[in-house]
Protein backbone atom coordinates (compact mmCIF):
# COMPACT_ATOMS: atom_id res chain seq x y z
CA UNK A 1 0.00 0.00 0.00
CA UNK A 2 1.43 3.12 -0.81
CA UNK A 3 0.73 6.57 1.30
CA UNK A 4 -1.57 8.19 -0.95
CA UNK A 5 -3.52 4.76 -0.63
CA UNK A 6 -3.02 4.70 3.21
CA UNK A 7 -4.23 7.86 3.65
CA UNK A 8 -7.41 7.79 1.67
CA UNK A 9 -7.87 4.56 3.84
CA UNK A 10 -7.50 6.51 7.25
CA UNK A 11 -9.54 9.38 5.72
CA UNK A 12 -12.58 6.88 5.02
CA UNK A 13 -12.32 5.41 8.47
CA UNK A 14 -12.14 8.89 9.97
CA UNK A 15 -15.08 9.71 8.32
CA UNK A 16 -17.24 6.88 9.17
CA UNK A 17 -15.56 7.08 12.75
CA UNK A 18 -17.25 10.24 12.71
CA UNK A 19 -20.78 9.42 11.22
CA UNK A 20 -21.26 6.57 13.84
CA UNK A 21 -20.04 8.32 17.03
CA UNK A 22 -22.96 11.09 15.69
CA UNK A 23 -25.39 8.23 15.76
CA UNK A 24 -24.44 7.00 19.26
CA UNK A 25 -24.54 10.43 20.13
CA UNK A 26 -28.13 10.99 18.81
CA UNK A 27 -29.65 7.95 20.32
CA UNK A 28 -27.60 9.21 23.90
CA UNK A 29 -30.00 11.89 23.38
CA UNK A 30 -32.95 10.33 22.96
CA UNK A 31 -32.44 7.96 25.86
CA UNK A 32 -31.65 11.01 28.61
CA UNK A 33 -34.83 12.41 27.11
CA UNK A 34 -36.50 8.94 27.71
CA UNK A 35 -34.90 8.96 31.49
CA UNK A 36 -36.31 12.61 32.47
CA UNK A 37 -39.50 11.65 31.08
CA UNK A 38 -39.65 8.31 32.93
CA UNK A 39 -38.65 9.98 35.93
CA UNK A 40 -41.27 12.92 35.52
CA UNK A 41 -43.72 9.88 35.05
CA UNK A 42 -42.87 8.62 38.55
CA UNK A 43 -40.12 5.67 37.47
CA UNK A 44 -37.94 5.61 40.47
CA UNK A 45 -34.37 6.34 39.87
CA UNK A 46 -33.71 3.02 41.05
CA UNK A 47 -35.57 1.30 38.68
CA UNK A 48 -34.65 4.05 35.92
CA UNK A 49 -31.08 2.48 36.66
CA UNK A 50 -32.04 -0.94 36.57
CA UNK A 51 -34.15 -0.25 33.13
CA UNK A 52 -30.96 1.44 31.28
CA UNK A 53 -28.17 -0.70 32.54
CA UNK A 54 -26.16 3.05 33.82
CA UNK A 55 -25.61 3.17 38.07
CA UNK A 56 -28.08 5.02 40.00
CA UNK A 57 -25.32 7.66 40.33
CA UNK A 58 -25.07 8.33 36.46
CA UNK A 59 -28.82 8.52 36.18
CA UNK A 60 -29.43 11.10 38.97
CA UNK A 61 -26.77 13.20 37.33
CA UNK A 62 -28.86 12.85 33.99
CA UNK A 63 -31.67 14.24 35.89
CA UNK A 64 -29.88 16.78 37.14
CA UNK A 65 -28.71 17.68 34.48
CA UNK A 66 -25.05 17.50 34.45
CA UNK A 67 -23.37 16.83 31.26
CA UNK A 68 -21.41 13.47 30.79
CA UNK A 69 -18.25 13.53 28.88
Amino acid sequence: MDTAAARARLDAAVRERDQIRKSLDDADLTMRRAIRDAAAAGVSQVELAELTGHHRNTVRRILDGERMP
